[in-house]
């Protein structure tokens, strides 16, 4: 469990950066939106590509505040020292966290079959580089989308999670 004492938790949630392939750091308009919120978490949802990514949040925000997943094109820098699915509980949520794999239509779908999800209340996800943001069955799926890449979309995005122990707000960020 994560900040049980805590009335409200702000979580910056970012997902396939693919740096340098896509851009060349995280743009620092993100950086700089994660600051003024002040995060208490960011969650990278993988694909970060190299360990200079992670290195940089966490030289940035703190090693505590950095909460990350191994995606299917991170190095082996970053598979070696990263999980592919994360389980943390904050304010009475159960969160489940992983990026993601196949193509994007049916990727809750997939998920689901993958991962026993039903005990989880939110689960957050990166891989198809567009934002979700459903309600299904009680449960909550987020995607942040990218902030790198418009390949697939043409807005790049990122989004908040704000927490309270009787509500879930998500806010997809488009830029």
């Amino acid at each position: 469990m994560i900040n049980s004492d805590k009335e409200q938790v702000v979580i910056g949630l970012i997902s396939d950066t693919h740096i340098p392939s896509r851009c060349q750091n995280i743009p620092d308009s993100i950086i700089d939106d994660f600051k003024k919120k002040k995060v208490n978490f960011i969650f990278h949802l993988g694909d970060h590509t190299t360990i200079e990514t992670y290195n940089y949040l966490v030289n940035t925000f703190g090693k505590d505040k950095i909460i990350s997943v191994a995606g299917n094109m991170d190095d082996l820098s970053i598979s070696k020292i990263l999980p592919k699915k994360r389980v943390i509980e904050i304010l009475g949520y159960k969160i489940f966290l992983t990026h993601g794999e196949g193509g994007p239509h049916g990727i809750i779908e997939r998920l689901n079959k993958k991962f026993d999800l039903k005990n989880y209340d939110i689960i957050i996800f990166g891989h198809t580089h567009k934002p979700i943001n459903e309600k299904r069955e009680g449960k909550y799926y987020f995607n942040p989308g990218t902030p790198t890449d418009k390949r697939f979309t043409n807005l790049n995005s990122y989004a908040f999670l704000t927490l309270t122990r009787d509500k879930i707000n998500f806010q997809i960020i488009y830029i």
